[in-house]
């Protein structure tokens, strides 16, 4: 070790100043000062370095399972031994988490860097391999969102969290990172950045700097060219940060087409790509960088960035001396008044900035769909009101707010507002034209079930409909219902995921006696194949009983959904089949239907909110009695604009 470092334990108040040799019992969160590091030891050989200013939690072995540790802020380096075999049942002999990645170790030497401002997780292979996979946004968020409303409470024993780790890793967007490369974990990309060597001068240097040392004697290793740059310094950064100056390169956006050769910041951990016109050597088979976008310390490998000019964490090559606050509204704000690009550019680094500072989810839809045969539904009852086709249009939009979000608990107010309208002028298909509201509110409660993440999640609900059943051209009570759902979210492994749920509703119909209650118990589950198909089914039985006649309406319904992810260009493409039985016990001449659909679907992804629609279906329902309102054949053609924020 060199300087001072410190320990804090769960049930002491103050740090404990550590020295040479000392000896770390039970769950210990690891700091180190700002000209500080600290090398520390386990059981099996192998050794972590924490650099200066640097935060790691480790968590005390358990005899059945791998090593985890914590990488709170900072840069490490690791040695684990390529000898032995990992603990029964796992892959990997270490696992590194950050808050925006999993890392797994088998027996490599590697360069770890995770900044807490900008959550970026980069990594740097030295010997060996490593494999990483990037966190998805929405854990990464609701991580931020649990600190600050916990008060940012300290999680010592991170032995809990293994286990969903570990499935992390077995992935398909896992990337297994080899000797002399880096990759990267960028919230809001889709997944882990491509492995891409890097420059031999950083590799060498880092390679001999085993005490993560941030001093040097002044000089820099550059590549001894210039060249004519036509583009801001911005636009060769790995995340491209938002700002002044940004020319958005899509190529490098979406992690293709980006050149080896480059340098890694080990503060911010942002990769700084060779530009276009940079000299190639054929030997190498890498790109020589030049001197407009720095160097390296051949003392510490670290990145040396131009004269004049520093690499910001969250604003990229800003002025030396211009300093920028830590992460905040006002600093965001600025930031969506200084964007550049085209309109579609804009808006969506404009979204992605206000989704980082809110706690807001939207979902959007809006469709354009042609009908064979317009039919209303009664909770899940269908009744055939015309068979004349008519275009139908129909938007809907889902509005929540994580309202309080700590490590156990999250409240989610909700609200949505529906709106379906027919272009037919037929008084029997105007009637179906309908607005429907509704207010509700969440309250989850997360914990583990087979040894995996879970959530129990009670859902509120308080909707009206209104239609214009009677054809006098006026929105009129329809229905209205109150519900509570149970459901419990869980998973067996990382590929596997299970809803199991149940839901009571009391309803009022536009009838004096329809009004009872509504029982609703299912399932639905969701299998990834790889990294091209999804699978998903689910079942549910339905209950609709009314109070003052004692009539019920029974629906059993099953269904089964293929994904192919990515059939061309980010577009996926569903197909679905639902199967229902109807079962009455009402004063209606009607006793049995059997209710089936087919359904393709095209789903093309704009960026990262917008997605293009494209839907056809096919349905019909087969009943005994009452036929002429109960047995139909419908077909629908139509598509439209998701937008999911």
């Amino acid at each position: 070790m060199r300087g001072e470092v410190f320990a804090r334990y769960a049930h002491l108040k103050k740090p404990v100043q550590l020295f040479k040799n000392h000896k770390v019992v039970g769950n210990a969160l690891i700091t180190t000062g700002k000209k500080s590091f600290v090398k520390i030891k386990f059981e099996d050989g192998s050794l972590i370095s924490l650099g200066p200013d640097g935060k790691i939690a480790l968590s005390q072995k358990q005899e059945s399972k791998p090593r985890l540790v914590e990488l709170l802020k900072g840069k490490m380096r690791g040695i684990v031994d390529p000898k032995g075999k990992p603990k029964a049942g796992y892959e990997h002999k270490m696992y590194i988490k950050t808050r925006s990645a999993s890392i797994g170790i088998r027996g490599t030497d590697f360069l770890l860097v995770y900044n807490d401002q900008n959550h970026i997780t980069s990594n740097i292979t030295l010997k060996g391999d490593v494999h990483l996979y990037k966190n998805e946004d929405q854990d990464i968020h609701e991580s931020l969102r649990e600190e600050l409303d916990g008060k940012k409470k300290i999680n010592f024993d991170q032995g809990e969290e293994l286990d969903n780790i570990a499935d992390n890793l077995k992935h398909h967007h896992v990337e297994k990172i080899p000797k002399g490369h880096f990759s990267g974990a960028f919230p809001s990309y889709d997944k882990s950045s491509k492995p891409v060597h890097i420059s031999l001068h950083q590799l060498y240097a880092l390679g001999k700097n085993s005490d993560m040392g941030n001093q040097s004697k002044g000089r820099v290793l550059k590549g001894n060219y210039t060249v004519a740059m036509n583009k801001g310094k911005n636009s060769y950064l790995i995340p491209e940060p938002y700002g002044e100056d940004i020319n958005t390169d899509k190529k490098r956006q979406h992690k293709t087409g980006v050149k080896p050769g480059g340098h890694v910041d080990l503060n911010s951990g942002i990769y700084v790509a060779p530009p276009e016109n940079a000299r190639y050597d054929e030997k190498a088979g890498l790109y020589i960088m030049p001197d407009d976008l720095g160097g390296i310390d051949p003392e510490t490998g670290n990145y040396v960035a131009p004269e004049g000019i520093r690499l910001d964490p969250l604003n990229g090559f800003v002025v030396a001396d211009r300093t920028y606050g830590d992460r905040n509204i006002k600093e965001n704000l600025k930031k969506i008044k200084n964007l550049t690009g085209d309109f579609n550019e804009r808006l969506d680094q404009a979204l992605k900035i206000f989704k980082h500072i809110s706690r807001f989810d939207l979902l959007a839809i809006g469709n354009y769909r042609y009908s064979t045969n317009i039919m209303e539904n009664y909770y899940g009852e269908w009744t055939n009101i015309t068979n004349v086709p008519s275009m139908v249009w129909d938007f809907k939009g889902l509005a929540g707010f994580q309202l309080f979000h700590n490590k156990r608990y999250l409240w989610y107010p909700k609200a949505h507002l529906f709106a379906l309208y027919h272009e037919r002028a037929l008084p029997e298909v105007k009637r179906n034209n309908t607005y429907e509201g509704m207010l509700g509110l969440e309250f989850h409660r997360k914990h583990t079930l087979f040894g995996k993440k879970a959530r129990f999640i009670v859902d509120m609900e308080f909707r009206t409909q209104y239609m214009d059943w009677r054809k006098r051209n006026l929105f009129d009570f329809y229905t209205e219902d109150s519900g509570f759902r149970f459901s419990e979210v869980f998973q067996f492994n990382r590929n596997h995921r299970t809803e199991a749920y149940y839901q009571i509703r009391a309803f009022q119909g536009y009838l004096d006696n329809n009004h009872g209650n509504i029982h609703n118990l299912g399932f639905n589950h969701r299998y990834v194949i790889g990294a091209k198909y999804d699978l998903l089914g689910g079942f549910e039985y339905s209950q609709r009983r009314e109070k003052l006649t004692n009539d019920h309406f029974d629906i059993w319904n099953g269904y089964l959904k293929a994904v192919r992810k990515d059939l061309f260009w980010r577009t996926d493409l569903t197909f679905g089949y639902t199967y229902q039985t109807h079962d009455s016990d009402k004063n209606i001449p009607f006793d049995i239907a059997r209710y089936y659909k087919l359904d393709l679907q095209l789903n093309k992804r704009l960026n990262n909110f917008w997605k293009l629609n494209a839907l056809y279906e096919f349905s019909r329902q087969r009943a005994k009695g009452a036929t002429l309102t109960k047995s139909f054949i419908q077909q629908t053609w139509g598509g439209g604009l998701t937008m999911v924020f």
